[in-house]
């Protein structure tokens, strides 16, 4: 359905050109198609300094002990974390039509203008990323799995990158959106599971990739399925932080 989808969206863009999602403005020529570029300069970047572990954005000076509250409780199974943009304005009500607005084509656009930051490019390289699984249920009524397509795009755009539906997740968990820290971290608690047939090779190195990282709870229960697999080098990304 998403492919026919894409196909009518392109005939529509021949008679009907679209406008830009955040500035409702022409789109310009160029590779992206939703999102122009005076559009990508309206997102909220995160900024150093943030934390070397979950990514979190500090704003102001950081502490000399260089503590993140974000992690307190975590201890996440992944290395680091790095988000390029914070879950704000503009990039929150993308991510919003991507996941219950029936959007999937926006992640395309987003998982670009993502890519201009240097970091998450380097953090990404050379490496076989992963994307968080939607439970069977959940996926039949939303008719796709937006972690799995932004990782397809960050791949394509990626020298030395490849993805792997490495995990399945075998709990259908509440909605993480109106749970705080104590609570989500307990929802995703043995939420997931190596896929059928699914190998870890412990000399490569993994990135489970999702949409948002709010908590980080998601991310580290998928990042310890992994290493309770074999793998010995898991880190973690998303799209956007908050």
């Amino acid at each position: 359905m998403a492919l026919l989808d894409d196909l009518d969206r392109g005939l529509l863009d021949l008679i009907f050109p679209r406008d830009c999602v955040v500035t409702r403005e022409p789109m310009e020529l160029g590779p992206r198609r939703h999102l122009s570029a005076a559009g990508a300069l309206e997102l909220a970047r995160v900024d150093d300094p943030r934390c070397l572990r979950c990514g979190h954005p500090f704003d102001g000076t950081l502490a000399d002990d260089r503590s993140c509250p974000h992690c307190l409780g975590l201890n996440p199974a992944f290395g680091r974390a790095v988000c390029p943009f914070r879950a704000r304005g503009p990039v929150r009500e993308i991510i919003h039509r991507i996941k219950y607005g029936g959007s999937p084509w926006l992640a395309d656009d987003l998982a670009d203008a993502a890519l201009e930051d240097a970091l998450f490019r380097r953090h990404l390289m050379g490496a076989v990323l992963v994307p968080v699984p939607l439970h069977a249920a959940r996926r039949r009524e939303r008719g796709y799995n937006q972690a799995e397509r932004i990782a397809a795009c960050l791949a394509r755009r990626l020298p030395g990158c490849t993805t792997a539906a490495l995990l399945d997740k075998q709990t259908e968990t509440r909605s993480q959106t109106r749970l705080d820290r104590s609570e989500r971290r307990a929802n995703v608690r043995r939420a997931f599971r190596l896929a059928a047939g699914a190998k870890v090779d412990p000399n490569r190195r993994y990135v489970v990739v999702d949409d948002v990282l709010t908590t980080g709870a998601t991310l580290h229960a998928c990042a310890a399925t992994l290493r309770a697999a074999g793998a010995s080098h898991v880190d973690a990304a998303a799209l956007a932080h908050g």
